[in-house]
């Protein structure tokens, strides 16, 4: 995914919300007082690029601070960026089978051969429960994306279009796509018009979701996604480490949600889609 320069870190600004007490392994032990919370979007992994901070040392230790920090019970997590995936999804799959707080999913190259078979592979043999796509997929992918009856978390805004789904949307309806970052745009030209296509997409098909992920860019994003498509299609995710996921809950908290409302974003919308 790429970033650019302009952007700061969000971490350590000190936002800590009130949550569950955490074991040393990071499981959740009482999340009475409050809502329960699961991150949809957490980067993991250290990858090649070495002049690429958005690709390194995105640690596990890293992530689970940043977590405890913000109160948050679980985590969907994948690979940062790789050209190949297939030692990458091991890795992902071994700390979520060793760590039940992190729910695992794989990711793919859209080039790579035998697509298909790497993401069985990757949900029948390691245990993975998703996809994290970058890109506009295959059909390939799509087919065994059906096929194995996974979700789909999509990059989008940022220079992706997310009205680029729309033919993905309407070959595979019974596949959950959802499209992360509200489609913001750090390009003036894109900056309202990408999220006014997310929220068309998650308004107009049942099975898109929005995940939050980023959304500090601009609030105005994130208060346009709840009052256009509402918290029945919203997911929380924030895009961490890069960006803290405490940060990311305070943005959400500032709008001042009914309770049920932010039930649904925090927790039971994706515990729905993964049958958690």
């Amino acid at each position: 995914m790429e970033r650019r320069n302009f952007l700061k870190s969000a971490a350590g600004a000190g936002l800590a919300l009130t949550g569950a007490n955490l074991t040393a392994a990071g499981n959740a032990v009482d999340s009475n007082s409050r809502p329960m919370i699961i991150d949809c979007h957490i980067n993991i992994g250290r990858g090649k690029q070495l002049d690429n901070v958005f690709q390194i040392d995105c640690t596990v230790e890293r992530a689970e601070k940043l977590l405890n920090k913000a109160g948050i019970d679980r985590a969907v997590i994948f690979p940062v960026d790789y050209d190949d995936y297939r030692q990458p999804n091991k890795e992902i799959a071994e700390i979520a089978a060793k760590n039940k707080r992190f729910i695992g999913f794989a990711r793919l190259r859209n080039n790579a051969p035998n697509n298909g078979a790497q993401l069985e592979y990757a949900v029948k043999e390691l245990g993975l429960r998703g996809l994290k796509i970058s890109n506009i997929p295959t059909r390939e992918i799509m087919n065994k994306v059906r096929e194995l009856k996974i979700p789909v978390i999509a990059h989008s805004g940022m220079g992706l279009a997310p009205i680029q789904y729309e033919g993905v949307v309407d070959c595979y309806p019974e596949v959950t796509l959802i499209l992360a970052h509200l489609g913001f745009d750090q390009n003036v030209s894109n900056m309202f018009a990408f999220p006014q296509q997310a929220n068309y997409m998650a308004r107009r098909y049942k099975n898109v979701y929005l995940d939050t992920s980023a959304a500090i860019w601009i609030q105005h994003t994130l208060e346009q996604a709840v009052a256009e498509v509402g918290a029945d299609k919203l997911i929380f995710g924030s895009d961490g480490p890069w960006f803290s996921p405490s940060i990311m809950l305070a943005c959400l908290r500032e709008l001042e949600l009914p309770e049920r409302d932010m039930r649904k974003i925090l927790y039971e919308n994706i515990a729905g889609i993964l049958n958690l």
